[in-house]
């Protein structure tokens, strides 16, 4: 029953703890403009027992052809058999992801993951082959809206950068010090990971 349920006052303590984030993609949520989907990182068809554990909700936006549209009922993982991604608040994702200066999201080369956990990563950011055949990407994180979405984040900061320091470099500290005032505020702005991957230097790192 719980697409049934009222879910007004559920989607506000979610959008607080992911600070006005989708789980997926770092798209903003709106619910005035249309109300996110309450996501189930994994499906209610395949693990109906937690419908309402906590760490199996979270919120993501409606957009289509990416995150909850385009998962459905999917389950994050490469291959049937294969255990699930670990959920959000168990694991280091924005430590195993990456992002290059064009605005793509990969997983990084030079992170201990096993084997079943990188291809399920690497299935959820985009198609993968396998066996001569083509998977369709879960989240399809790396769709062109996406990608040129977070190249435009990219570009905001540096517009921001050279407005404060014009004709200077930017000393390292600032950097920093910007980086961490994005993490640490209430809400982040819109794909705040490549924000701060271009804040750090990190683009591209071990790719």
């Amino acid at each position: 029953h719980f697409d049934s349920l009222d879910k007004m006052k559920l989607r506000a303590v979610l959008a607080t703890e992911q600070r006005g984030i989708c789980v997926y993609c770092e798209r903003l949520l709106d619910e005035k403009k249309e109300a996110p989907p309450v996501e189930h990182w994994r499906p209610l068809s395949q693990s109906p027992e937690s419908a309402l554990c906590w760490n199996n909700l979270y919120l993501s936006c409606p957009t289509p052809d990416t995150c909850d549209d385009q998962k459905k009922y999917r389950r994050l993982l490469w291959g049937d058999g294969d255990p699930d991604l670990p959920w959000p608040t168990d694991a280091p994702y924005h430590d195993w992801l990456g992002f290059t200066h064009l605005g793509e999201v990969y997983v990084r080369a030079d992170r201990a993951l096993d084997e079943k956990t990188r291809k399920a990563l690497e299935l959820a950011i985009s198609d993968q082959e396998y066996r001569g055949q083509k998977k369709a990407s879960i989240l399809n994180l790396n769709h062109r809206t996406l990608v040129a979405a977070r190249k435009a984040a990219i570009d905001s900061e540096r517009i921001k950068m050279e407005k404060d320091f014009p004709n200077r470099s930017v000393p390292p500290a600032e950097r920093k010090n910007r980086a961490d005032k994005m993490l640490s505020a209430n809400n982040y702005p819109k794909f705040v990971s490549i924000r701060v991957a271009w804040l750090t230097k990190m683009l591209g790192k071990n790719r």
